[in-house]
């Protein structure tokens, strides 16, 4: 960490959380682009793990709640990977106003495949991180989000 941060940024779970997510999320994008998967994102990686193995689809707007993610946001996400034929809009059989998403076939493959790029990218770059640290961190971030879900519920 630069040393000419004041203390405040030092120790501010804000700070850090947000500028660590920035240098992986870089980090793994800079690996998924020069792998040729130029046309997939985190987003998109989580839309698509969230889909797989749901075999009926999931509804749009349970799924934004479930990537904590604006319905706003999830929109043109859901548009661009209907539009590489990673996932299928269909109605709801129960509902006929409503629509279902579907992970497809391919989706499911190019989901795998990036995901083995960004094990080995991620591991690239916290391989000197011991594991104690790394455990900690996903411990603080599981607590975070559950704290989130707390406060958020009303």
């Amino acid at each position: 960490m630069a040393a000419h941060l004041p203390r405040s940024l030092r120790e501010s779970p804000l700070f850090l959380t947000t500028r660590a997510a920035q240098a992986l999320t870089h980090h793994c994008r800079e690996a998924l682009t020069q792998a040729g998967f130029d046309d997939i994102g985190a987003p998109d990686l989580a839309v698509l793990a969230a889909l797989e193995g749901v075999e009926e689809g999931e509804n749009p707007s349970k799924l934004a709640k479930a990537l904590r993610y604006e319905k706003s946001s999830l929109t043109p996400i859901l548009v661009r990977l209907r539009e590489a034929g990673l996932v299928l809009q269909v109605k709801d059989p129960k509902d006929a106003r409503a629509l279902r998403i579907t992970i497809t076939r391919k989706g499911s493959r190019r989901r795998k495949e990036a995901e083995v790029v960004i094990e080995r990218a991620t591991h690239a770059l916290l391989r000197e991180v011991p594991k104690k640290v790394l455990r900690h961190h996903a411990e603080f971030c599981e607590a975070l989000l559950l704290a989130a879900e707390r406060v958020e519920k009303p």
